[in-house]
């Protein structure tokens, strides 16, 4: 865990390419651990509609940059034509000694490693082929765009991460390892962390 600025908790970034099923996990997560206080899920805010593979708060291009203006996201990046934002309240969130989790892009591991004092990276990947598939499956791109991507994801660098799950199988076996992941990050917080979230 790593990081500079203070906070009692640790903010959790799930980070892979497009179409590994990190949205999936992070729903399945958050159903097992809906009674745990300490553990929060962060909606994004994003310049896309939600749909069924993932879900987040909908804003327009001209509303997301007024609010980035107006410094209401933790964290802001631009990716595929698109913007994205970490609301500023998981800053709060994770002072106060929860575990704060989100989606996150590998652009903006460096911020956000910045920004929160204790960092943990989760990298969430498979085989080319899933990805493939998935990527498919939502028919947001063709088969051309979507090699396209997937060439392109194979030239990005992670840097840095603590846990890498492969997400070859089912959305239950997945979310078991992002569980287990989020289970083992808590456990390592400091014993005034775990106080203060509880509190």
């Amino acid at each position: 865990m790593t990081g500079n600025r203070p906070g009692a908790g640790a903010f959790v970034a799930v980070v892979g390419p497009s179409g590994a099923g990190k949205d999936t996990l992070i729903a399945e997560a958050r159903r097992t651990l809906a009674g745990d206080a300490g553990l929060v899920f962060v909606r994004r805010v994003v310049t896309r509609p939600s749909g069924a593979f993932e879900d987040h708060d909908t804003v327009a291009e001209e509303e997301f940059t007024r609010l980035e203006a107006e410094r209401a996201f933790a964290l802001s990046w631009r990716a595929h034509g698109l913007a994205y934002g970490v609301p500023v309240a998981t800053v709060a969130v994770v002072a106060s000694g929860a575990v704060a989790v989100c989606n996150l892009s590998r652009a903006a591991i460096a911020a956000a490693r910045v920004r929160f004092r204790r960092t943990v990276t989760v990298l969430v990947t498979a085989p080319d082929e899933v990805i493939a598939a998935r990527l498919a499956a939502r028919g947001r791109e063709s088969a051309a765009e979507a090699g396209r991507r997937l060439a392109r994801e194979a030239t990005l660098q992670a840097g840095a991460v603590e846990f890498v799950i492969v997400n070859a199988g089912s959305p239950a076996e997945g979310g078991e390892k992002l569980v287990a992941c989020l289970r083992e990050i808590r456990t390592a917080l400091p014993a005034e962390a775990s106080v203060s979230a509880r509190a």
